[in-house]
């Protein structure tokens, strides 16, 4: 169960009131719950001045690293920023070896789009196989790498991030009824959660969606907040704000199962909408949080 944290707005400015300083920031959910603690990686993404991809990362615990954490919050000053903390899942059984290195650690990007997901993708060798060219480059072993590439290939195919996001969620379930879910009798959905947050610069996606619950069954810091509903918030036009769960204790909404927030920059300000996603999810085992 990793941690998300997503922040648009019009004027380039930092986001260290919710990444270090707020009650609930992303730094102080890293070990906020002793017996869940996100302890295998954390990162903060933004782009620069010229468009580029900034990444700053770890695979040591945010909290036993806070000062270097503070530090790359306070130097992203952007329009958009992204930031993760991990707790590593292991689907494929891997040595914690494999599992904890720079290349495992998110954000991810290809240049173009930051990438931040929560979940877990339990068939990464399947998906993986569906990939074609873009197989060569996975990096890391870290099932939500595959599903970065599985997003940029579909939205490549559909220059849409809804499109792209509702077709790569439909291609998972189909090559889970058509072979993996024989392969994996062990396994009952072929995800935990694709919590998802995605931004090109000018815009900001945050997608709810699970099909089980995962390693925990409620947020870190919010006892009264499942652990897959994503929260979100709009300062006035100037701000919008999407993370795994509330940072503080001020008003914040909640995103319902697939449900897409984007907020794109505009002339006058942002643009906000909300839309469902749609996926007819397969009626099978699928226990619903």
């Amino acid at each position: 169960m990793c941690r998300l944290f997503a922040q648009i707005s019009t004027q380039p400015r930092d986001a260290l009131d919710l990444l270090v300083d707020s009650e609930f920031s992303l730094l102080k959910q890293s070990d906020f719950k002793k017996s869940n603690k996100q302890e295998d990686g954390w990162g903060i993404a933004h782009f620069g001045n010229q468009d580029q991809v900034l990444v700053s990362k770890s695979p040591g615990p945010a909290f036993k690293e806070k000062e270097p954490f503070k530090d790359a919050a306070q130097k992203a000053n952007s329009r958009v920023i992204i930031g993760h903390i991990r707790a590593a899942s292991n689907p494929r059984k891997l040595p914690r070896s494999k599992l904890i290195n720079m290349d495992n650690t998110q954000p991810f990007s290809d240049g173009r789009w930051i990438f931040a997901h929560n979940g877990t993708l339990e068939i990464p060798l399947e998906v993986a196989e569906r990939l074609g060219p873009l197989q060569r480059e996975i990096r890391s072993h870290n099932d939500s790498e595959v599903y970065f590439w599985h997003f940029i290939k579909h939205e490549r195919r559909h220059g849409d991030v809804r499109r792209a996001l509702a077709a790569a969620i439909e291609e998972i379930w189909e090559i889970w009824e058509k072979g993996a879910r024989a392969r994996h009798p062990e396994k009952r959905t072929p995800y935990t959660s694709l919590n998802t947050l995605v931004s090109d610069g000018r815009s900001v996606h945050g997608l709810c969606h699970s099909a089980r619950r995962g390693l925990s069954e409620r947020g870190v810091c919010n006892p009264d907040q499942s652990w897959q509903i994503m929260s979100w918030r709009q300062e006035g036009n100037c701000r919008v704000v999407i993370a795994s769960e509330n940072l503080d204790r001020g008003p914040w909404n909640r995103l319902a199962d697939q449900e897409l927030l984007s907020a794109e920059l505009g002339r006058n300000g942002l643009i906000v909408e909300r839309q469902r996603l749609g996926v007819s999810i397969p009626k099978n085992e699928v226990a619903q949080p």
